[in-house]
């Protein structure tokens, strides 16, 4: 039982950044956007091919997060003036990026076993010391994150998810807020991208797939289990993020579990986008019940 919990908290540790910007898209924004998908392997193949060239880890993670932010944005110049569906205009960005992030890798899969990464001192040190090194980063990113929504940037773009055209009709910079949105939830995709290449060892070409769905997936099971017991206003950026952090956790343990009762990897993905669907069905005839 150890061993699952351990290997859940791991796994779930490097993926946070990824659910806070599933969440800032899914439940603030209110828009799909599939873009996440491409931008959490352009931030693992920018970060692993900048080390491969000898740049530092430093350099090449803030390098991945630029990245990150400048395909989040293009899919919101998609979308400017409601001249593409949110939707497909993450579909179509996420469709291009795949041969972006072809380009910038060079191959399909960049080995990092034996490069100098942000946190290959710490894990040489003990395990322990790496996965601190792990947590502190995503520490920051979070405070960074929770500190941006509660200004008055995140107010704004809070109502802008609520209602666009009304904050247009008032004089707001709607553009500019799109922009701003949909290039800091992809930043953070491209960050959990990165973080992750460097855990896991590798970049490869397809490492982003289904993520935005497992994300909303997860997003929805943990604020389906934690928001009704949130009843101040006042909490609601918190919960928010609690819940991103549950259900992301909740997800992992479910497939740590289905994977120690020797489910065969062919019908993993099987039963996990049914349990998701579950998911979300759920929380869809709940939404209609309350209002």
């Amino acid at each position: 039982m150890f061993a699952l919990l351990l290997a859940t908290l791991t796994q779930s540790l490097t993926l946070i950044p990824l659910a806070l910007g599933i969440n800032l898209s899914y439940t603030i924004l209110r828009a799909t956007d599939m873009t996440i998908d491409g931008s959490f392997v352009l931030g693992a193949g920018v970060f692993a091919q900048l080390v491969t060239l000898g740049f530092s880890p430093y350099l090449a993670f803030v390098a991945a997060l630029v990245c990150g932010a400048l395909a989040g944005s293009f899919t919101a110049f998609l979308q400017n003036g409601g001249k593409v569906d949110p939707l497909l205009a993450g579909i179509l960005s996420s469709f291009i990026l795949y041969s972006v992030n072809m380009v910038v890798m060079g191959r399909p899969n960049i080995n990092l076993l034996t490069t100098p990464t942000l946190f290959s001192a710490a894990f040489v040190h003990s395990s322990v010391w790496g996965w601190l090194s792990v947590a502190l980063l995503i520490a920051m990113i979070v405070i960074a994150f929770y500190s941006v929504l509660q200004s008055r940037v995140g107010l704004s773009l809070r109502a802008f998810g609520d209602n666009a055209p009304l904050l247009a009709r008032q004089g707001y910079p709607v553009t500019r807020l799109r922009v701003m949105g949909f290039g800091l939830n992809n930043l953070l995709a491209a960050a959990s991208g990165a973080i992750t290449a460097q855990i896991i060892g590798y970049a490869d070409i397809g490492m982003g797939v289904g993520m935005t769905l497992i994300g909303i997936g997860a997003i929805v099971l943990g604020q389906h289990l934690i928001l009704p017991f949130i009843h101040r206003h006042y909490l609601r950026a918190g919960s928010e993020l609690i819940a991103a952090f549950v259900g992301i956790a909740l997800y992992f343990f479910i497939l740590n579990g289905l994977l120690r009762l020797n489910i065969n990897p062919i019908y993993l993905k099987l039963l996990l986008g049914v349990l998701l669907a579950l998911f979300l069905r759920t929380a869809t005839q709940k939404a209609r019940l309350s209002s």
